[in-house]
């Protein structure tokens, strides 16, 4: 969790101070008897909804949880209301927000409507007249609509934006360091690699043209030696650098999924990971992607990692309904070796209410001292 989401939902739950008309009409007797622990009840399901959409609702996938939450709260302020005996629209505004913030526009605006034509409605027949209602009503939730259900949208498209851009900035600069790292492989095999073959050549050649037992013949097998171990290393080094990124096999994974019609939410903020780990993660990346596209039948797919100080993690969740109950097929049990090879696990798993989890852990790398060899190895 980012610090603007922890932020941003305190922010949210400060909403709740829109409904004082709810502790004013129950402090000035507004309400009484048993209709007052009525009122108070339903007011308290209120809060308590908001309070949970706020904390855990908003994380779900698609529009039906806002969706839901939405008609709840607009059927509790209507309940609320005429509980109540006053007309107001305090009690339609946090619906307004919800609708607004966690909804796509098109959805959101249909929602903003219906809400607002409710609360005018319910101010009209509260009023028990026609003439002149309408336009009181009309002037009193038209500006709470725009202002409330415009500012969430514009707010929602805001922060959309900024995580757009920092996904490109992240992403620019990993391609840059992708085209750095290519860039070093090339040279290391056509500079290092090319001369250290010719030399390891010349010294197979000069080892048969001298006669055993003369002078230097000893030391030209040791050189030969050298520049095999010398050529092995740098093999090494380049097949290292060539190895896939996590950054490229993200964005192969996102143009793949919406290619093959499937909506794609990737979560990725775990910082820098050494080439092993990238190398690894990736390939779980490209398994859990193409086991989605193939096999699943899925409408949506979330793509999330997280770290905590000794591991970091990966869940791969798809909403399919073709689920294979078959023990894991050649791509999963690969996967399970390559996990292995760094002290990692993965876990194949069918969710209760359907759909799919591949989910990867492997150990946390010492960024720093993998960077530092790193560098000796470049020098």
């Amino acid at each position: 969790m980012t610090w603007m989401e922890r932020w941003g939902k305190f922010g949210a739950l400060a909403c709740l101070a829109l409904m004082w008309p709810l502790a004013d009409a129950y402090m000035r007797g507004t309400v009484q008897g048993a209709r007052a622990a009525v009122f108070l009840a339903i007011g308290t399901v209120y809060c308590l909804t908001f309070v949970w959409y706020i904390l855990r609702g908003y994380a779900y996938a698609g529009a039906r949880v806002p969706v839901a939450t939405v008609c709840f709260l607009t059927v509790i302020a209507l309940a609320l209301d005429h509980l109540q005996g006053e007309i107001g629209i305090n009690y339609f505004l946090i619906p307004l927000l919800i609708a607004g913030f966690g909804l796509p526009p098109r959805r959101a605006v249909i929602a903003l409507s219906v809400v607002g034509v409710v609360t005018m409605v319910d101010g009209i027949a509260m009023a028990h007249a026609l003439t002149g209602t309408v336009v009181l009503q009309t002037v009193l939730v038209a500006p709470g609509v725009l202002l409330f259900g415009g500012s969430a949208m514009g707010l929602r498209y805001l922060l959309s934006t900024l995580a757009a851009l920092r996904a490109a900035r992240t992403e620019i600069v990993q391609h840059a360091t992708d085209n750095e790292r290519a860039r070093i492989s090339r040279d290391l095999h056509d500079l290092l690699g090319n001369s250290l073959s010719l030399i390891t050549l010349k010294g197979e050649l000069a080892t048969r043209l001298l006669p055993e037992g003369a002078p230097g013949l000893d030391e030209v097998r040791d050189m030969l030696s050298l520049s095999r171990e010398a050529l092995r290393q740098v093999r090494e080094a380049v097949s290292g650098y060539r190895q896939p990124t996590l950054s490229t096999e993200l964005t192969a994974a996102r143009v793949a999924l919406e290619a093959g019609g499937v909506e794609v939410d990737i979560k990725q903020d775990v910082g820098a990971l050494n080439r092993e780990t990238e190398a690894v993660l990736g390939w779980v990346v490209r398994e859990a992607t193409t086991n989605v596209i193939r096999h699943s039948g899925a409408k949506r797919c979330r793509i999330a990692f997280s770290r905590d100080p000794a591991h970091v993690q990966v869940d791969v969740v798809n909403d399919g309904w073709r689920v294979p109950q078959s023990p894991a097929g050649n791509g999963l049990r690969g996967l399970a070796e390559r996990l292995a090879a760094v002290g990692g696990e993965v876990e194949a798993t069918a969710q209760p209410d359907g759909g799919f989890r591949l989910r990867a852990t492997v150990p946390t790398p010492v960024s720093a001292d993998l960077s530092a060899l790193d560098a000796e190895v470049v020098t």
